[in-house]
């Protein structure tokens, strides 16, 4: 209830509210007395206004009585919802959302936030940052906000119909290998094929399945059906801390079909015994990122291939901007690469998309013409 009162020669407004919860420490039920006020009201009626406002608020299950700073909240957020089943460079980039946030935001709380402001944040952060960056930022926030929703403290989002652009200097084009170039790869690493050493391996298995080096480098010989010619994703290796977790989403797990010739490749790394399929023979350990990187650079060298910035993940690319040229569909790209759904597919090869765009309308242009 709202109680208004005098103090002084302004009015405030007091909102009262007892809530009752279990304390798991006390192993009790306890009552809390929760007060909401606001002062400086010139007259008794605008106090009750405010009042009025407050209890109809909270007849629609808001929590008038809680506003936290904005910055705290998405802190607290990540830390005990996401913290606990993600990996430590996801970690990184919700501590480094958390600076920016806090740095234009300050102590501003997070009921007192206008969609307005929160499009001059996204406005000021797009100015130094590619757009895949501001557009995962805005991302986080909106997850965050509806968590803030649910636990009734507000009951709209003001990152909802926000416009979303970035630095163009900044994006990154896609790079990918052409047919040939995929071809001279695939050539180079079959002429120095050694068990021992299993960089050259994973290069192939990224080649023909488009997985990530982590989801790889998970893999164990029980995750393939050489019956079936099938690949499980369901885990990720990190080489570095020697740890496995998690696929990068729950969309990530997935079974990839692969062709007979990769599979009598894989079955070669049998020699080197070992419970990971692309285990060394020496460390029982698949390889390092840097090393395999190490790896597909001295290929491309030697293949003449002049690739700035080209890496592992690259050849991620390159299977998907090979499927696409073959006419494959986008939708069966999406779900071999483990997205959540085609529209992740579509905003992150959007380049390659618009690149065979041509080749596509020339196919319905003479496709038509034969009506």
């Amino acid at each position: 209830m709202a109680n208004i009162y005098k103090r002084g020669k302004t009015w405030t407004a007091r909102f009262t509210k007892r809530v009752t919860q279990w304390d798991p420490e006390k192993q009790a039920t306890i009552s809390t007395l929760k007060q909401k006020s606001k002062g400086g009201f010139k007259t008794k009626a605008s106090a009750r206004d405010y009042a009025i406002k407050m209890e109809a608020t909270a007849l629609s299950g808001v929590d008038v009585t809680q506003n936290p700073v904005f910055a705290d909240y998405y802190k607290h957020w990540y830390e005990t919802f996401k913290f606990p089943s993600i990996r430590q460079s996801t970690k990184n980039r919700y501590k480094i959302n958390y600076k920016v946030i806090k740095q234009f935001f300050g102590l501003t709380k997070i009921k007192d936030i206008t969609r307005e402001q929160y499009q001059n944040f996204i406005n000021n952060f797009a100015k130094n940052h590619a757009i895949v960056t501001v557009r995962k930022l805005n991302i986080s926030i909106k997850a965050c906000i509806q968590y803030a929703i649910d636990d009734g403290i507000m009951n709209r989002s003001f990152a909802n119909q926000v416009s979303i652009s970035g630095n163009s200097k900044l994006d990154r084009p896609v790079q990918y290998l052409n047919l040939s170039e995929i071809k001279e790869l695939v050539q180079l690493c079959l002429n120095g094929l050694n068990p021992r050493y299993t960089s050259r391996y994973l290069i192939l298995a990224a080649i023909y399945t488009g997985a990530r080096l982590g989801e790889l480098s998970a893999l164990h010989w029980n995750d393939i059906d050489f019956d079936k010619n099938t690949i499980k994703i369901s885990k990720s290796w990190n080489q570095d801390r020697q740890e496995m977790n998690k696929p990068k989403t729950e969309s990530s797990n997935r079974i990839i079909p692969v062709n007979e010739k990769l599979l009598q490749v894989l079955r070669q790394l049998k020699y080197n015994h070992t419970n990971f399929v692309f285990g060394l023979s020496k460390t029982k350990y698949p390889p390092t990122s840097n090393a395999v990187n190490k790896t597909l650079r001295e290929l491309l060298a030697k293949g003449n291939m002049q690739k700035k910035n080209f890496h592992f993940h690259s050849l991620r690319h390159s299977h998907v901007a090979y499927l696409l040229s073959e006419g494959v569909d986008i939708y069966a790209i999406s779900k071999r690469l483990g997205h959540a759904d085609i529209s992740i597919t579509l905003k992150t090869y959007a380049y390659l998309l618009d690149e065979f765009k041509n080749k596509q309308n020339d196919k319905i242009i003479s496709s038509l013409s034969q009506l």
